[in-house]
């Protein structure tokens, strides 16, 4: 036994003096390889001077390395694990001797591995084999971040080398890319623009390459969407918004497509819109539809890029004009969803649409909910129109006359309601709407309304709601737009501001009974609800009357304005009256005048009358006060002011329909003649107006105001007296 050990030990000793040659051996041929390796990249990728073959050479002489290095490992863990038993301390240097050559050989083979993938790239980009290429370059960069921990001048350099190749790749791809694609604009001439896409049918595979390539390094989305935008600018917008043909021309090497659109033409019918389309997506379907990855193609990545903002198009002004604005046409939409429904079948087929964008069928589909939509735009689009009509454009409205008398039934005994009849009976007008001038447009627009109104009663339930709203919906706008589409007008016309009053009310009155008219005609759903337009009629009534207040508080500060910046202002200061009185009175006078001309055949009667004799009242009022209010009115300024005064009497009663209804409408007028009277009148003849508080005098003006005037026109003497103490 002991003989065995000695052998055994004696042939492991032989064995490691054997590895330990080995080691040394192939650590120098690491150590040489790895130069010549070195100086191959440095002048490979610094001075650029290598020869091809070299690098063959090197690859062989790594594998062979690599081989006899394994062998060595081999047998190393073979004696490593019989070293373990043995207590062996060489077999522990050896091994790590080994590791480190196994270290630089490692090295070493990256490093001719990333020049034989530089190479094969090259090789590849140059056999048209581009997604090959693409990959190759994609590995650099990998076998690169695998050596960037050991310390290598020439790092660097393969780094930039990548970059500048990877970079020179990707402009091949995009010379690639316009030889093979390529857009002409020709300069538009009397209105005709044309566009032609020429594909270079040649080089299919070539083209399909590029893309996979320039998707692998995720560059083709840039160069899609970009064409993708110039497909929809030149071709599908201008099919779909102007006159436009499209022509086909398939030669052996080239396909072309050319659209020639015409600037300023009305929209095609949807039918010629969906042929011409159908062409395009056609031709990019013969002809583009290269495979870009697994299970994706090049229409599918435009869609994906394009197909939203497309169909968002196409809705917006090809299929919105499509649905119907008239209820009898709804029946024949059904072929419009036909062919929209073919028309996206055949998108998604080809790929360009996803199935989940249902976008254009689902809007074909929602015809109902649309067709209301449509409607209610249109009919508040045309009420819009009628509102910034001129307003004085006007006609003649006036108490309407039920054209059959109502007829008392004989057989009904009405014996026992004669108790119920009231002692006093209303007016056969009292709810009649007055004779007067209102708008045109307000006429119209009320039988716009009565318009829709009767297309909600041929409509179904949906419909009937949306028609119904719209037509609440038009006097709400109404008294948002009459009032600042017309704003100037209405603060400086007094005939247009009249107008408008005349409409409001108008609309006001038919508005009492208008929900009433159709609420047995309306279908089931809005009977079910309280269909009124009552609430409407106040605010229309209080902007009517608030826009004609506010102008006439304009016109009476304007008369109130006249007066004081006249004399008459300062007659308590200056007894002297001057022509400047008689100037401010007469020009009132033809303020109130001008207003006539425009009011009386305008307004109703009774708002007229109202509206002149407030204003005068306005006038004759501010006349007494300035009078009343002064200590001392010498004789001949008393006889001017009648002269003048005089003019007011005269003048004044004609703006009214008849004379003598100022009596009924200025509550000051009485007054005010009692005034003129006073100022022309001796003492005797106030003591006899006056008659002990009894006579016209005294209904019109208090004692007070009467001592007051006679203080002012009468020197003070004992008959003055005598009448002042009468005055009680």
């Amino acid at each position: 036994m002991d003989f065995l050990a000695t052998v055994l030990v004696t042939a492991g000793q032989v064995e490691i003096l054997d590895l330990n040659d080995k080691v040394s051996d192939i650590t120098q041929k690491i150590a040489s390889l790895k130069f010549e390796v070195m100086s191959m990249m440095e002048d490979s990728y610094v001075t650029f001077n290598v020869l091809h073959q070299e690098t063959i050479q090197l690859d062989g002489r790594v594998k062979e390395l690599s081989s006899e290095m394994n062998q060595i490992l081999t047998r190393v863990e073979t004696q490593t694990k019989q070293g373990l038993q043995n207590s062996t301390g060489e077999l522990e240097r050896l091994s790590t001797s080994l590791q480190e050559a196994t270290i630089t050989m490692q090295l070493v083979r990256w490093l001719v591995d990333i020049d034989t993938v530089i190479k094969a790239a090259k090789q590849a980009q140059m056999q048209d084999c581009y997604f090959e290429a693409a990959k190759m370059l994609k590995s650099i960069g990998s076998l690169l971040e695998q050596c960037s921990d050991a310390e290598l001048e020439i790092f660097d350099a393969l780094t930039s080398e990548k970059a500048l190749l990877e970079e020179h790749f990707l402009y091949d791809m995009m010379e690639i890319w316009h030889s093979c694609l390529k857009w002409e604009e020709v300069d538009p001439e009397k209105g005709l623009k044309k566009v032609i896409l020429t594909v270079d049918k040649e080089n299919t595979m070539k083209m399909e390459q590029m893309m996979q390539a320039l998707n692998y390094f995720k560059h083709l989305d840039f160069y899609l969407r970009k064409f993708g935008n110039k497909v929809l600018k030149y071709l599908l917008e201008p099919l779909i918004t102007q006159k436009s043909t499209v022509e086909i021309h398939e030669g052996n090497n080239l396909a072309i497509i050319k659209v020639e659109s015409y600037a300023s033409s009305p929209k095609p019918h949807y039918t010629v819109i969906f042929a011409n389309i159908g062409d395009v997506f056609n031709f990019l379907y013969s002809h583009l539809n290269v495979v870009i990855e697994e299970n994706v193609t090049l229409l599918n990545k435009l869609g994906e890029m394009i197909s939203e903002e497309f169909c968002a198009f196409l809705i917006k002004n090809c299929l919105c004009d499509t649905i119907p604005s008239h209820s009898n046409d709804l029946e024949a939409y059904e072929v419009v969803a036909k062919a929209t429904e073919d028309f996206q079948a055949r998108l998604t087929e080809i790929g360009f649409i996803s199935c989940s964008n249902q976008s254009i069928l689902e809007y074909a589909r929602n015809v109902n909910i649309l067709f209301a939509n449509k409607t209610c735009q249109l009919l508040l689009g045309r009420a819009r129109e009628i509102m910034k009509k001129n307003l004085h454009d006007m006609m003649e409205i006036g108490p309407i006359i039920p054209s059959v008398e109502l007829v008392k039934e004989e057989s009904v005994d009405t014996k026992h309601f004669d108790i119920l009849k009231p002692e006093i009976k209303l007016s056969n007008n009292t709810f009649q709407f007055p004779k007067c001038q209102i708008s045109k447009s307000a006429h119209e627009l009320l039988m716009l309304v009565c318009e829709v109104l009767d297309e909600a009663v041929r409509s179904t339930d949906f419909c009937a709601i949306r028609l119904f709203c719209t037509a609440r919906n038009i006097f709400e706008l109404y008294s948002a737009v009459i009032p600042t589409h017309h704003k100037k007008f209405l603060e400086t016309i007094p005939q247009q501001v009249a107008l408008f009053h005349n409409n409001c009310m108008y609309l006001a009155h038919r508005l009492v009974t208008l929900g009433h008219e159709y609420s047995s005609k309306f279908p089931a759903v809005l009977k079910s609800h309280t269909s009124t337009f009552i609430d409407q009629v106040t605010v229309l009534r209080e902007l009517g009357t608030s826009t004609f207040l506010k102008f006439m508080q304009g016109q009476r500060k304007q008369i109130l304005d006249i007066l004081r910046n006249s004399g008459l202002a300062t007659l308590g200061e200056d007894p002297n009256i001057t022509p400047s009185i008689e100037r401010a009175v007469q020009q009132c006078l033809r303020q109130l005048e001008l207003l006539q001309t425009v009011w009386k055949d305008v307004l109703p009667a009774i708002v007229y009358c109202k509206t002149v004799g407030c204003l005068l009242n306005a006038l004759v009022e501010e006349l007494i006060i300035r009078v009343t209010t002064v200590e001392d009115v010498p004789a001949t300024t008393a006889v001017h002011l009648v002269t003048v005064f005089s003019i007011v009497i005269d003048r004044a009663p004609q703006v009214f329909q008849e004379p003598s209804e100022v009596h009924q409408f200025v509550r000051r007028w009485q007054k005010f003649r009692e005034l003129v009277l006073i100022l022309g009148a001796s003492l005797r003849d106030i003591d006899d107006r006056w008659a002990d508080g009894k006579g016209p005098l005294a209904h019109e003006f208090t004692p007070d105001e009467v001592k007051q005037l006679i203080r002012a026109l009468f020197q003070n003497t004992e008959r003055r007296s005598a009448i002042l103490a009468r005055i009680k």
